[in-house]
């Protein structure tokens, strides 16, 4: 995804923290807290991507039935470089009934592609997986995975990568292996280039303090994901950098630079979940650093090259309602 980014050589960001942001942030202004509406959070967006730290800006997420209400927004999508869309799917609660929203769902955005002309795109899925499917064995899951690739070709949908949002309560926590496997041997299976690649997806924070998955299950995630080569996205509950209390929900919230951090180390020095979750508990934003030639959490140290790797791999991006809430907390750390 292109964007109007400043040459690296002029920024004083760090090359550490910019190899480890770079597109990371999905803007989600239609969603809660922001609740905007589309046209403000689309001009939101538009405005961010001639910013001095529109590096970080990734897609535009949005329900895929609010797809053809862009239409009266062409003015804006005719700006700069192509749009590029995550869409949030309709989802159901079993396999047949997700199937018959996902047909439906790929028409929609189909009919977008096509009425947009390659000046705005949907290349994303977030979807919950099937509560039916939740915790069940590699062979159910693998089963549906096939279906919803048969699907992808009876509507020649050209290139749609699936996100699978996971529940993080303990039944799907006990089933990330299998799950992660299915999700392994499906994109395994995938021709060059893909049609369609799956990951995971976890919701890190909500409006109840429930909604905020506890350390060792996001940990368990990370793991789980690096052993399986399968990537994830996050989204909710991270508009600070690094693990903090919160005052309003009256609960410990996860940091971004704590997921992603503890993703990356995890992947390249082959860290086991108590050190993954050692890194998701870290509250002093100083035992981060972002340097010329790597990332570093204590003495823990990850390469450029490695730190690019997990990024296209593994830990892909975090949907967030705020652009600058995120870089506003960054440049209070004096990272920007």
């Amino acid at each position: 995804m292109e964007m109007d980014s400043p040459d690296p050589s002029d920024s004083l960001v760090t090359p550490g923290l910019r190899t480890l942001l770079d597109e990371i942030l999905d803007y989600a202004g239609l969603f809660p807290p922001a609740d905007l509406s589309l046209h403000r959070a689309l001009q939101n967006y538009a405005e961010y991507r001639h910013e001095d730290e529109s590096w970080m800006l990734s897609r535009f997420v949005l329900p895929v039935r609010r797809l053809p209400d862009l239409s009266t927004h062409r003015s804006i999508l005719k700006q700069g470089p192509p749009y590029v869309f995550s869409v949030l799917g309709t989802g159901g609660a079993t396999a047949d009934t997700f199937l018959d929203a996902f047909g439906r769902d790929l028409e929609v955005i189909d009919d977008f592609d096509e009425a947009h002309g390659g000046r705005a795109e949907v290349d994303t899925m977030e979807v919950p997986l099937p509560d039916a499917l939740v915790g069940e064995g590699q062979s159910d899951l693998s089963s549906f995975l096939d279906a919803l690739d048969r699907t992808l070709v009876t509507t020649g949908t050209a290139k749609l990568d699936l996100f699978l949002e996971v529940p993080m309560h303990r039944t799907a926590v006990n089933g990330l292996s299998s799950l992660c496997a299915a999700v392994a041997e499906h994109n395994s299976r995938q021709a060059v280039p893909p049609r369609s690649l799956a990951g995971l997806k976890v919701r890190c924070g909500g409006g109840e303090p429930a909604d905020v998955p506890a350390v060792d299950d996001v940990a368990a995630l990370i793991v789980a994901c690096r052993n399986a080569s399968v990537p994830f996205k996050a989204t909710a509950g991270l508009h600070h950098p690094v693990r903090h209390y919160d005052d309003g929900l009256d609960t410990e919230m996860h940091g971004f630079l704590n997921v992603f951090v503890a993703a990356v180390l995890a992947a390249e020095r082959d860290l086991d979940r108590s050190d993954v979750e050692a890194i998701l508990r870290e509250d002093t934003a100083d035992n981060f650093r972002f340097l010329k030639d790597a990332i570093a959490w204590r003495d823990l140290t990850a390469s450029l090259d490695g730190v690019r790797h997990v990024r296209d791999t593994l830990a892909r991006s975090f949907g967030s309602c705020s652009f600058e809430e995120p870089v506003d907390h960054l440049r209070d750390l004096e990272l920007l």
